[in-house]
Formats: structure tokens, C-alpha cells, sequence
């Protein structure tokens, strides 16, 4: 064998390697709507299921329509507070308490604060007010709007196994809370029970 014939057998026994061990990916779009157990964690449909049932508890029960007969029918002004996980799970509960802002304001009917902006809105106050703005630009403090309920939650689950079953509820509490009067004017409790069989490998 001649030397260049070493090289080219060399070279594609190279490339027929490096082809054997070439991974393929293939991927689509799945519907988001779509209800899927894909394991035993909470996800996605978990927080979307819970979330339409709070936001129809939220509009539907009394304390709104009273809160706006009292007030000459202006729409309350929601603050979120705090989600609490007392699940051992990583959960996104910012993502769960989003999707009930987003569908609460676009009721038309509650209004949110933006709490986690004070801190910044009041560096820019600051900012605008130093003359580096136009005066008749710049924003100033005192016009804000308060806050008349707090928003806050809770999730937390139980697990109970026997055999090769497994079932796991989960439960979340949402309440709101009048900051003038603190009465507790609405709260709801939804819960989510969810089964497994774990098949033993190739049963």
C-alpha cells in the first residue's frame, strides 16, 4: 500500500466514525392548550387549570360588587404581595400569579399596581427631577396611584404511594386583602389531584 493510500483509508475511516456518532434532532410545535401528564411535577395545565378557576371565582363573588357600589363604581386597585411554595418542588409561582393578573386586568374590572417598580419609579423621580430633564417633561412624585387590596397565595402538595401507585394534590389558596380594613373580602382554595402507575421496565 502506498503511502497516499494509507492517508485516504486513515481519512475515511475518519469520516465514518465521525458520521456513526452523528446525533439527529427532530422537533415540532406542540398546542399549549392541549392538557398533557407528562409527569408527576407540576406544570404548565396544572397552573392554566388553576388559574381559570380563580380568575372566575375572583369576578364572580360578592366582594367586587360591593367593593364598586361602595366606592361609586371605580375599579379596585390590586397589589401583589407574595406567592408562597410550600411544595418541595421548584415552582414558578411568578408565572401562576401572572396568568391571574393578566386575565384580571383584562376583565376591565380590577385594576394591578406594579409593586415591584416602586424602587425604580422613585430612582427615576429622582433622575428627572435633577434638571437633566425638561421641566415641563419631567415626571414627579405625588400622583400615584394606592393600592386597596394585597393579592397573595399559597401552593403546597401531598404525596401518598402504595405499591407501584402514585397520587399527588396538589393545593392552592388565594386570597385578597383590604390594606385599610385588612378583612379578608375574597378568598378560594382550588385543588388539583393528579395518578401514576409505575411499569416496571419492559411490562
Amino acid at each position: 500500500m502506498t503511502f497516499r493510500s494509507l492517508c485516504l483509508t486513515v481519512v475515511g475511516a475518519a469520516l465514518a466514525t465521525t458520521g456513526a456518532c452523528t446525533t439527529t434532532f427532530e422537533g415540532n410545535y406542540a398546542d399549549p392548550d392541549k392538557v398533557e401528564i407528562v409527569d408527576d411535577k407540576w406544570n404548565e395545565t396544572d397552573a392554566r387549570v388553576i388559574s381559570e378557576k380563580m380568575i372566575k371565582s375572583c369576578l364572580s363573588k360578592p366582594w367586587l360588587t360591593r367593593w364598586m357600589g361602595e366606592s361609586k363604581g371605580k375599579r379596585p386597585f390590586v397589589l401583589v404581595d407574595d406567592f408562597e411554595n410550600r411544595t418541595s418542588e421548584h415552582i414558578d409561582t411568578k408565572a401562576l400569579f401572572e396568568a391571574v393578573r393578566n386575565e384580571l386586568i383584562n376583565s376591565g374590572r380590577v385594576r394591578f399596581l406594579d409593586g415591584a417598580m416602586r424602587k425604580k419609579i422613585l430612582k427615576e423621580y429622582k433622575y428627572q427631577g435633577s434638571g437633566v430633564v425638561r421641566k415641563d417633561q419631567a415626571k414627579k412624585p405625588g400622583n400615584q396611584f394606592g393600592a386597596d387590596f394585597f393579592l397573595v397565595g399559597a401552593i403546597s402538595s401531598q404525596v401518598a404511594q402504595q405499591g407501584g401507585y402514585k397520587t399527588v394534590t396538589y393545593q392552592v389558596e388565594m386570597r385578597l386583602t383590604n390594606i385599610e380594613t385588612s378583612e379578608i373580602v375574597w378568598t378560594e382554595v382550588e385543588k388539583i389531584k393528579k395518578q401514576f402507575r409505575r411499569s416496571r421496565f419492559g411490562s
